[in-house]
């Protein structure tokens, strides 16, 4: 046989361009995390935080690598899907009704000493049900596949809420609706309809938070991108229709939701991050001791175990929510490069994988959920932490103490490894099929 035949045919068991950004992201976040229980006064608090985590990782090092190795194709087997979404709509309504009050919260479920966190899972399995609804595309009608996948979302949506986790709702409806918009076709549609949405509640809500009836105004962009899109193409017509009615609806619905249903210390945080002068201090606390934390470590940085904000208590949630600004004044502007750097890395592979096997809309779409999972949580933990962006309790992915996180992050990645070994099997077998027929 062809040396490179057998080259080209050799089976890829690791891709170096995902594990090396990723075990050095797991190393920064071990370190980081060790840092913060040296005390001031010198020697170390209490390090079972950190041998929890190093369990969580090993655990889920070990998912991440039977992942890669598992037959995605069998997701798109209704019944296993189906399976999945059960068990984590079990899990989620087991936490409402016995799960430990926790700060106000019922989020967790407690299993032989290990805090579960449902929501976390329930992340996952939008990503995984939404593209295995989409991979049926071929079949059904794209407008079809997906309402099946908004109803059945709704519940993991509601159940989370009831947590309550107003945050977490969100970003679970942000990862759907970014996938939906990506597997959708006509890009150019799909962009007017989300301008005539977006437009449209916001003209409704914003107002309700502002007292500012100023902003009804982004009725008339709506009203422009409606004409717009009913004229340049026969075939838009309802389409826009119904994208404005659906506005309007979700406008109400919006507004109705912030006087109404939103709890008041949600409330707080919006106004706060708006305007966050004619907000009482002890609603922007957390999110000013954070800006100085990273404020603080300007350039290089104060150096390994050397930050004072968590050293003295005055940095709350340290080691999960705001654990980016410990970071950042230990290892300065530089090192928070660093960091958005490797996550920057995991991301683009994610998505460049989700390019390279397009022709398989699972695949494609897994991976384009994984990013964009990451991406969001990754934007929302440090728009947070440096007042951004609304306060949130999102953590940061591998970096923050956390069990479900940590091990449901590894989990995604995995699917991602699976999915780029088996596309660069496919692209070698079809180099040593054409060197073949070269030789031949």
């Amino acid at each position: 046989m062809n040396i490179q035949k057998k080259v080209f045919g050799t089976k890829k068991y690791f891709s170096f361009s995902l594990l090396i950004p990723l075990f050095l992201l797991i190393t920064v976040g071990l370190i980081t995390l060790y840092s913060t229980l040296i005390k001031s006064s010198g020697g170390f608090e209490d390090t079972e935080i950190l041998s929890k985590q190093l369990l969580f990782i090993f655990v889920g090092l070990i998912l991440f690598f039977l992942l890669s190795y598992f037959d995605i194709s069998y997701l798109k087997h209704w019944q296993l899907s189906l399976i999945i979404y059960l068990v984590t709509v079990g899990l989620l309504v087991a936490t409402l009704f016995f799960g430990p009050l926790i700060k106000g919260v019922k989020r967790w479920l407690v299993i032989g000493g290990f805090q579960l966190q449902p929501s976390e899972l329930a992340k996952l399995v939008v990503i995984i049900l939404t593209s295995a609804i989409f991979s049926l595309r071929k079949k059904y009608s794209e407008w079809f596949l997906l309402i099946a996948s908004l109803l059945l979302l709704i519940p993991l949506v509601l159940l989370t809420y009831l947590q309550p986790s107003g945050s977490m709702m969100l970003l679970m409806l942000g990862i759907w609706f970014v996938l939906i918009f990506m597997g959708l076709n006509e890009p150019l549609r799909n962009g007017v309809i989300i301008s005539i949405i977006l437009c449209t509640v916001g003209a409704f809500l914003i107002p309700s938070i502002t007292s500012n009836n100023l902003w009804f105004l982004l009725i008339i962009p709506a009203i422009v991108f409606s004409i717009f899109g009913f004229y340049v193409k026969r075939n838009w017509k309802v389409i826009i229709l119904i994208s404005l009615i659906l506005g309007i609806l979700l406008g109400t619905l919006s507004t109705i939701t912030w006087e109404h249903i939103l709890k008041d210390y949600q409330k707080v945080r919006i106004i706060a991050f708006i305007n966050p002068e004619e907000t009482s201090s002890d609603y922007v606390f957390n999110v000013t001791q954070s800006k100085i934390a990273i404020g603080s470590g300007k350039l290089w940085g104060k150096g390994f175990g050397n930050g004072t904000q968590s050293k003295r208590n005055f940095l709350p949630e340290f080691r999960t929510d705001f654990i980016f600004a410990s970071y950042a004044e230990e290892f300065g502007l530089v090192g928070s490069l660093f960091l958005m750097l490797l996550y920057g890395s995991i991301i683009v592979y994610c998505f460049v994988t989700a390019l390279d096997c397009k022709e398989d809309t699972l695949n494609s779409m897994i991976c384009m959920g994984v990013g964009i999972k990451i991406l969001f949580e990754v934007f929302i933990n440090i728009g947070t932490n440096t007042g951004s962006i609304p306060a949130t309790g999102i953590p940061l992915p591998l970096m923050s103490a956390g069990g479900t996180i940590t091990i449901v992050t590894l989990m995604c990645l995995g699917l991602v490894h699976n999915i780029s070994l088996k596309n660069s099997q496919k692209i070698r077998t079809k180099k040593a099929d054409i060197i073949d027929i070269y030789e031949d």
